[in-house]
């Protein structure tokens, strides 16, 4: 699979699963819509008062997973989740994703808070082969 293959891939599925270390040490996992990519990094929000802001501010270190069981496919994605702060990239953010406005109204849009994830690793697997390494 190429890049782009992996960026349609993504964006198709369109929910994967956030995978964080909590307080406790333990891992976490949670489904998050994370399919928007600018640049080499794929983007998604969350509410800033949230338990996975906390683990992700402790440890920036997460991986995601979306596959497809119909063809027993998946993508993982390794690498570092940062906040994005750029006012012109959470203004595309919201445009390309309306319903931010639907979830949040004007009273609680502080509480809106734009991740980045920068790719570190990239892998792809179709059935119980080993994964494969994708160049992002």
């Amino acid at each position: 699979m190429t890049r782009d293959e992996v960026i349609a891939y993504i964006q198709q599925v369109h929910f994967g699963y956030l995978a964080t270390v909590g307080a406790d040490n333990a891992p976490r996992v949670r489904p998050v819509g994370i399919y928007n990519v600018y640049g080499d990094d794929l983007y998604w929000f969350t509410l800033s008062n949230t338990r996975k802001v906390a683990e992700i501010e402790a440890n920036p270190q997460v991986e995601v997973v979306w596959c497809k069981l119909e063809e027993q496919s998946q993508v993982r994605i390794r690498g570092k989740m940062v906040v994005e702060e750029d006012e012109a990239i959470q203004q595309q953010f919201r445009e390309d994703n309306p319903i931010v406005a639907n979830l949040l109204p004007k009273e609680a849009q502080y509480l809106f808070r734009l991740y980045k994830l920068q790719p570190e690793v990239v892998e792809v697997a179709k059935g119980m082969v080993p994964y494969t390494e994708v160049d992002w």
